[in-house]
């Protein structure tokens, strides 16, 4: 084999590696599907206005609970209670608030939709804010063991559209081992005004 032949072979393999290299980074730096469908997260805090794309959230109050009561209807077990007060920001055709969780961990709840009579699904307006409640059932116990075991941290997220992909998130972290407990809580009514 001539020396031509052998630095040929040599610059292609030299060639091969420096390809394999460089689709290895393309793939390193390349986001993941779910990256790229990823919603806009906006972090709140508790009192703070939070706007997004077509939402403003403030979070005014979250306590725990052991009995729900809501214009006579009542339940018994793990609640945590938001009270907040949300509207829309640019549309208010059509836009209800649709997107309300609380993640612990890996499980994520949704709002209740059993008190009849909290603001989950109902419409929003634009420079008017609607205030109330929402509430969240936890499995049994699970309060109790956020105070027993330390920190339980869990992300309160809003949203005004069940699909959350591209669109903005508000989100708030409270510490469930060191909420407010009452009792009973009774939802708060339901009302219009300034934000």
């Amino acid at each position: 084999m001539t020396g031509r032949a052998r630095s040929a072979r040599w610059l292609l393999a030299l060639a091969g590696c420096g390809l394999v290299a460089l689709a290895w980074v393309v793939m390193a730096v390349t986001p993941s599907d779910d990256a790229t469908e990823a919603p806009f997260v906006v972090v709140s805090q508790l009192g703070e206005r939070a706007e997004g794309r077509n939402i403003a959230v403030t979070v005014d109050r979250v306590v725990a609970a052991e009995t729900l009561r809501d214009q006579g209807w009542e339940a018994d077990g793990d609640w945590v209670v938001v009270e907040l007060d949300i509207e829309s920001v640019r549309s208010e055709s059509g836009v209800l608030f649709s997107w309300a969780s609380l993640q612990l961990g890996d499980r994520r709840y949704q709002a209740s939709e059993r008190p009849p009579n909290t603001i989950f699904g109902l419409p929003l307006s634009t420079g008017l804010a609607r205030a109330g409640a929402i509430a969240f059932e936890l499995p049994e116990g699970t309060l109790d063991e956020a105070r027993v075991d330390g920190p339980a941290e869990a992300v309160l997220s809003f949203a005004v559209d069940r699909e959350i992909r591209l669109d903005s998130l508000i989100e708030l972290t409270v510490d469930l081992g060191t909420l407010e407990s009452e009792a009973t809580v009774e939802l708060a009514p339901e009302a219009w005004g300034d934000s």
